[in-house]
């Protein structure tokens, strides 16, 4: 048998075998199992309150030429695993494409992502008069910043520029709902 020592370093690949010992079990005996498993293991039983993403950059290996896979500390965390809701960032967040709302929206030139309360939503605020856009709804369910009063006055334009009625219900001091009697696409501007 080879000294280990005389076998090439190379980057592992998931059906490389490794030989382990199983411990705490009679007479720990030798097995077998292979990269992929030992990934799966290693991320399917760390539980626990805090689970920090993996980053792993490839990077030249300068003594032997080779490219290698290396772990990096992660400036990423999720709140728990398995069934973790919250994806912290320790850092900046530098976004190359579409940053979507709640509702897979990506949103419009001069839209600010707010919130709803229970997600997120695209919409413009300007001045003392927010801008609440909806699309082929017969009720829209708006919340708004309350900045601007308990009973804010609205007016609704459909997206021909026309302003429309509909039944308004002010539903908390920062909920209120408009119902057509047929699907309308517009905004609401609330002042």
């Amino acid at each position: 048998m080879a000294i280990i020592y005389t076998y090439p370093i190379s980057p592992p690949v998931g059906t490389d075998l490794l030989v382990g010992t199983r411990s705490g079990v009679p007479r720990n005996p030798t097995r077998n199992f292979s990269v992929d498993q030992l990934a799966v293991y290693i991320i399917d039983n760390l539980n626990g309150t805090n689970l920090t993403v993996p980053i792993f950059f490839d990077t030249v290996n300068p003594t032997t030429g080779l490219v290698e896979t290396t772990l990096v500390d992660s400036i990423l965390t999720q709140n728990a695993n398995p069934g973790g809701t919250t994806l912290t960032i320790a850092g900046n967040l530098y976004v190359t494409g579409a940053l979507r709302d709640s509702n897979n929206n990506p949103g419009a030139l001069g839209e600010v992502l707010k919130s709803t309360v229970t997600g997120t939503e695209w919409g413009l605020v300007s001045g003392s008069t927010e801008v609440i856009p909806f699309n082929n709804v017969t009720t829209i369910t708006a919340t708004h910043t309350g900045a601007l009063g308990t009973f804010p006055s609205i007016t609704v334009v459909n997206n021909n520029n026309i302003v429309i009625y509909g039944e308004i219900a002010y539903i908390s001091t920062t909920q209120l709902t408009v119902t057509f009697a047929s699907a309308q696409t517009g905004n609401l501007y609330l002042n």
